[in-house]
């Protein structure tokens, strides 16, 4: 009887399939792929598996090589932090002035917050949209910071698409109780009465909990930075539409590192998080000086315990080309302008008139 040929063990296929077959691989399982044996990991130092990882998790206009990275598989490994900027979408943070309410309050609705994680240089843009009356304040103000994370802050944009289902209901429930009456229908109109009563109950509270603002503790305040730096492709009265840069601002945990470990809010954060803490025009409105800013804070992004504001962003971001959000800013039409902030704004405020190249 004829013996079987084994076949070909796969490290015998040479440099060239292993590599092919490597491309398949999570950069994780790459690494620890090249740990295995000799042959893998010849077939690892191929700096075109490492291309074609490089460009699966980045913009292609950010995997190029040259005085930052002299091949791919070191572009990779260094998360191409030099060309790559971690992007935070933000569609429905907005802080909002104190004194007004409604459509005629000004309001600065938070976009997104970039991450520039340079080696010399880390820096965070956070990209806003103001918009108010011509007394609108400018943006240079502003502030970003760290407290101490006291539970998710209430989500408004939730509440308002409430409140604007009770309102509908009110308007249904009003044309049924006219066409009841008409019909002389007295135990229905009675019904639709108390329906009706409820509704308003419920506006009620809704309408409460939307006006209610966010307090924040001076004890829970761990840091805070004001703008280094800003950039906006519409600076008009009544509209400010661009970044904010923050330059000074720590990872959560060189900032918690740099405490004494007697400050009771670093104990605190270590066992409850921390929240980024963003407020427009203003410094954080800790209490009990918070009555003295205008304008209330919003909780851009929560680092829980145990974990990084880089794991945040990763988990929830994305890789994109550094300020290539500010050039789609630039480049929309008002259009598009008007429909995000119909989507995202709480207050409704419309832009003002922007003059042609504005």
């Amino acid at each position: 009887m004829e013996a079987c040929t084994p076949p070909p063990s796969l490290l015998g296929l040479g440099s060239g399939p292993l590599s092919h077959v490597l491309r398949f691989l999570s950069v994780r399982d790459l690494q620890t792929a090249s740990q295995v044996c000799r042959a893998l990991h010849h077939a690892a130092r191929d700096d075109t598996v490492w291309h074609v990882k490089a460009l699966e998790l980045y913009p292609e206009g950010t995997v190029t090589l040259g005085e930052c990275y002299p091949t791919y598989q070191a572009l990779v490994r260094d998360d191409n932090r030099q060309q790559a900027a971690l992007l935070l979408d933000l569609a429905t943070v907005s802080c909002r002035e104190k004194a007004q309410q409604g459509p005629t309050a000004s309001e600065c609705v938070v976009l997104a917050l970039e991450w520039c994680r340079g080696a010399k240089k880390q820096t965070f843009r956070l990209y806003i949209d103001a918009r108010g009356a011509n007394s609108l304040q400018p943006p240079g103000e502003s502030s970003l910071g760290f407290l101490v994370h006291r539970g998710p802050p209430p989500d408004r944009h939730a509440l308002r698409q409430q409140l604007e289902a009770v309102t509908a209901r009110q308007q249904h429930l009003a044309r049924q109780i006219t066409e009841a009456r008409a019909e002389d229908r007295l135990r229905c109109v009675q019904g639709l009465h108390h329906a009706m009563a409820r509704c308003d109950t419920q506006s009620r509270q809704l309408a409460a909990e939307l006006a209610q603002h966010l307090e924040l503790s001076f004890a829970d305040l761990l840091t805070v930075v004001r703008p280094a730096g800003q950039q906006l492709v519409v600076d008009t009265p009544g509209y400010k539409l661009g970044w904010l840069e923050f330059d000074a601002l720590l990872e959560v945990s060189v900032l918690l590192g740099e405490l004494p470990d007697s400050y009771r809010s670093k104990r605190q954060a270590q066992q409850q998080g921390v929240d980024l803490c963003f407020c427009y025009a203003n410094p954080i409105p800790v209490m009990p000086l918070g009555s003295m800013v205008n304008w209330e804070p919003a909780i851009v992004a929560t680092v829980l315990p145990g974990s990084s504001l880089l794991e945040a962003f990763k988990s929830r971001g994305r890789y994109v080309q550094p300020g290539q959000l500010l050039k789609e800013l630039e480049c929309e039409g008002a259009a598009a302008r008007q429909q995000r902030w119909a989507e995202q704004s709480l207050t409704g405020r419309q832009p003002p008139p922007v003059q042609p190249g504005g």
